[in-house]
């Protein structure tokens, strides 16, 4: 029978280390693809303050709802998505201070092993918070899609005088 030796002291708070490392690395793919979204609400956001500049000097008040609207959706979006981000940051803080927190544990003999799980725990709720935020931005991100697909399906089937445009092709249009 052979018995299996103990680990090193180093390699046993390495392997300790790990779940702390796995959640920053996961909030900080989180941060990218998050910020990535705040980008795009920002484009969009201009892109619909002209379309509404446009929409204003049309006196086409349906658009203009619209796209007052939207962009009162993209103001809360770009706040959730803030939040989101704030969240994320702080996480991978905590989260680095429980690694942090865990070695140190170690070297100290174990004298305040609470430290280092309260520390992960409270990074991992933080990450669960921010992703609550970007859950809430999703929904309004879809609601205003469907907004913009409603108003531009009115306007495809009138025409700018206000009269019903036909939307089918005949076989002739077609070849």
């Amino acid at each position: 029978m052979s018995s299996l030796a103990p680990a090193a002291p180093g390699l046993t708070i390495i392997s300790t280390m790990i779940t702390p490392a796995v959640l920053i690395l996961a909030a900080g793919n989180l941060v990218t693809s998050t910020f990535t979204r705040l980008v795009r609400i920002s484009d969009r956001a201009r892109a619909l303050m002209a379309a509404l500049d446009v929409a204003r000097a049309k006196g086409d008040a349906p658009a203009i709802a619209l796209y007052a609207g939207l962009l009162d959706d993209y103001r809360r979006r770009s706040l959730l998505v803030e939040h989101a981000l704030w969240s994320y940051y702080l996480s991978i803080g905590v989260l680095v201070m429980a690694s942090l927190a865990i070695a140190i544990d170690r070297i100290t003999g174990g004298r305040a092993p609470w430290v280092p799980v309260g520390l992960t725990v409270l990074g991992a709720v933080v990450l669960l918070w921010g992703t609550f935020s970007l859950l809430q931005e999703t929904r309004i991100s879809a609601g205003s899609l469907r907004k913009e697909i409603d108003l531009h399906e009115r306007q495809s089937t009138t025409g700018d005088d206000g009269q019903r445009q036909s939307t089918t092709v005949n076989n002739s249009q077609r070849k």
